[in-house]
C-alpha cells in the first residue's frame, strides 16, 4: 500500500512515513516533534485529522533511534520483545515517544497473557527502584562494592587503573569514581579514557547481565525494597503472576438531614445579583432545588447560593453552599467595609484574613462526603436514556439542565470518586456498553488530567463508549452559551484508548463487607 502524503503547510507533498521519521525538519526538532506539536497546537481540523491519520495508521513504521534496537522499527520490535514498547518505551521521558508507541499498542493490539504483563511491569518497577537506591548510595559504599571486585580504591581514586593502563606505576592515579550530571555513579581514566556507568562496570568485571548485577551490588549494600528484600526472578513470578487486577468501589449510605430548624433561613424566590448574572431564573432553581441564604441563616451558609444533595434514593443527605462572590469580589468588598482602600491588595488580604474572612468558596453541611454522591444523579433512577453527561461543578450541572441536556451529573471537583463510581456502576450496570456516556472537561490543566483518569475508571468499570467534550471559548459549561455546549456535543470525540476491565470489588461500609462481582 502506497503511504498517503500531507496537504498542508510545510510538509505538503511529503510522504507520512517519510516525514515522522525525519531527523532533522524544522530548526531542532525531529519530524515526529513537529507533527506532534502541530497536533496539539493547530485548530485546523484537516491538520488535525491527516496528522491523527498518520500517527494510527504508520506508527507502527517509526525508527527507534536509541538504546539497544537502534534502528528497528516499532513493527519490528514488537516481533522482538513486546515488553519493550509495552513497558520501557510507555514511559520514556520524550512526550512524542510515548505517544507513538501508545498509538502503535492501540490500534495494533498484539495479545498476551494477562500473567506476563503484570509480572513484566512489576519487574521492571522493581529494577528501577533497586537502580535508584544504588545511584542514591553514599560513594563510601560505592567504593565498598568496587573493593569487593578486587580493586583498591580510596576517596574515589583507584590504586591502579582497572582497564590495566597504568598496572606498574603508583605515582599518579589516574582512575576515578565520580557521580556524573544524571546523578548516576560511573568509573573512568584520565589516561586510557575508558568510561563505564558503575551497574555496567561491574556487569563487565563479574560477566552479569545488568538485573544480575543489580541484585549483586544490592546484596552488597543491603538495599531494601519496599521494606522487603529484594526477590530474584521467579520469586517475583511467583508473587504476582496470579494478581488479578481488581476495580474498587465504595458504598455509603449518608445520614438523611432536614432543613427543618437548621437556621438555613431560606427564602424563596430571592437570589443575589451574580446568580443572575451567570443566566440563570428563579424557575431554574426551583427545578433544581436551589435557595439562598440571606441574613435570616445562622449558621455557614449565610450569604451562600445553597443546593441540595439528593441520593439515588431521593434522601437528602447533603447541602453545599457556594459564595456569592468571586474570590476577587469577596476581598473588594471587605475591603470597602473595612476601610482598606487605600492599602496595596496583599495587604488588603492579610488584614482581612487577620479578622477571620478568609475567602472559603464552597462550604458544606457537617457529615456530608460529596465523594459518596453524584450531584443531580437522583434524577436519572429509572432514567433509560441512550446517554449521562458528566461535568465538574454544581453551576456547570444547572447550566447543562438549562440547555435541555437533562442527564447530566456532577462531581464536586476533576476526578470520579470510587463511591460516585459505584453510583454509575449501580444506575448502569446493564447496559455499560450500549449508554454513551459524554466527559465535559474544564479547559485547564487539572480539568485534562483529571479527565484522563476518569476515562480509565471508567473503562475499567466496563463503560465502553466514552466522549471527550470541550467548550471553545468558555472555561466550563457554567459559562457557556447554548450555542457553545451544543457545539462541544456536536464535535465531541469518542475515546479509542481501550483499558481492560478489572473485576470489581465493592467495599459496602455499612456491613463492613467486600462484596465481589465476578
Amino acid at each position: 500500500m502506497e503511504n498517503k502524503i500531507f496537504s498542508f503547510g510545510k510538509v505538503k507533498g511529503m510522504n507520512m512515513v517519510e516525514v515522522m521519521n525525519m531527523e532533522n525538519i524544522h530548526a531542532n526538532f525531529s519530524g515526529l516533534q513537529y507533527l506532534w506539536g502541530q497536533y496539539n497546537r493547530s485548530t485546523n481540523d484537516t491538520v488535525k485529522k491527516e496528522i491523527a491519520e498518520c500517527f494510527k495508521t504508520y506508527a507502527g513504521d517509526y525508527i527507534i533511534r536509541f538504546g539497544k534496537y537502534k534502528g528497528l522499527t516499532l513493527k519490528q520490535i514488537d516481533e522482538i520483545n513486546r515488553s519493550y514498547l509495552e513497558n520501557y518505551l510507555t514511559h520514556n521521558d520524550n512526550e512524542e515517544i510515548r505517544m507513538v508507541v501508545k498509538t502503535y499498542l492501540k490500534y495494533h493490539p498484539k495479545k498476551i497473557s494477562q500473567e506476563y504483563n503484570i509480572y513484566q511491569q512489576k519487574a521492571y518497577a522493581y529494577y528501577d527502584e533497586l537502580k535508584k537506591r544504588i545511584n542514591d548510595s553514599r560513594q563510601s559504599s560505592i567504593e565498598q562494592v568496587i573493593r569487593v571486585l578486587g580493586y583498591t580504591i580510596e576517596n574515589g581514586k583507584f590504586e591502579h587503573c582497572p582497564w590495566g593502563c597504568d598496572m606498574h606505576s603508583r605515582k599518579y592515579r589516574h582512575a576515578f569514581l565520580r557521580k556524573g550530571t544524571d546523578d548516576s555513579y560511573f568509573v573512568g581514566c584520565y589516561k586510557c579514557g575508558e568510561k563505564r556507568n558503575f551497574i555496567k562496570f561491574v556487569c563487565e568485571k563479574k560477566g552479569y547481565s545488568f538485573t544480575e548485577a543489580l541484585k549483586w551490588i544490592s546484596d552488597i549494600l543491603g538495599i531494601m525494597v519496599s521494606n522487603v528484600r529484594h526477590k530474584n526472578i521467579e520469586e517475583i513470578k511467583r508473587e504476582f503472576i496470579n494478581t488479578e487486577e481488581e476495580i474498587l468501589l465504595e458504598k455509603r449510605i449518608l445520614p438523611e438531614i432536614s432543613l427543618e430548624g437548621e437556621g438555613f433561613g431560606f427564602n424563596k424566590g430571592v437570589y443575589p445579583p451574580a446568580f443572575f448574572k451567570r443566566g440563570f431564573t428563579v424557575e431554574d432553581a426551583e427545578e433544581m432545588e436551589v435557595y439562598f441564604a440571606g441574613r435570616d441563616c445562622t449558621n455557614g451558609f449565610r450569604n451562600r447560593i445553597c443546593f441540595l444533595v439528593r441520593d439515588l434514593d431521593g434522601r437528602l443527605v447533603g447541602i453545599v453552599g457556594r459564595n456569592k462572590y468571586s474570590e476577587e469580589e469577596y476581598y473588594d468588598y471587605w475591603a470597602k467595609r473595612l476601610g482598606l482602600k487605600n492599602m496595596s491588595k496583599e495587604e488588603q488580604i492579610k488584614k482581612i484574613e487577620n479578622q477571620n474572612c478568609k475567602y472559603i468558596k464552597y462550604y458544606n453541611s457537617p457529615g456530608f462526603r460529596a465523594g459518596c454522591v453524584l450531584y443531580n444523579a437522583s434524577r436519572l433512577v429509572n432514567n433509560h436514556k441512550e446517554q449521562i453527561f458528566i461535568v465538574e461543578g454544581v453551576f456547570d450541572v444547572m447550566k447543562m439542565v438549562k440547555y435541555g441536556y437533562k442527564n447530566t451529573v456532577g462531581m464536586f471537583g476533576h476526578s470520579l470518586s470510587r463511591g460516585q463510581l459505584y453510583q454509575l456502576y449501580k444506575l448502569y450496570k446493564d447496559v455499560m456498553d450500549k449508554i454513551k456516556v459524554f466527559l465535559l472537561v474544564d479547559n485547564d490543566e487539572a480539568g485534562l488530567k483529571g479527565f484522563e483518569n476518569n476515562v480509565k475508571s471508567l473503562q475499567e468499570l466496563g463503560f465502553k463508549n466514552i466522549y471527550k467534550m470541550v467548550i471553545e471559548g468558555a472555561k466550563d459549561a457554567g459559562e457557556a452559551t447554548k450555542e457553545q455546549v451544543d457545539k462541544a456535543y456536536k464535535t465531541a470525540h469518542l475515546q479509542t484508548i481501550r483499558y481492560r476491565k478489572k473485576k470489581i470489588v465493592i467495599k459496602d461500609y455499612d456491613t463492613c463487607l467486600k462484596k465481589v462481582i465476578e
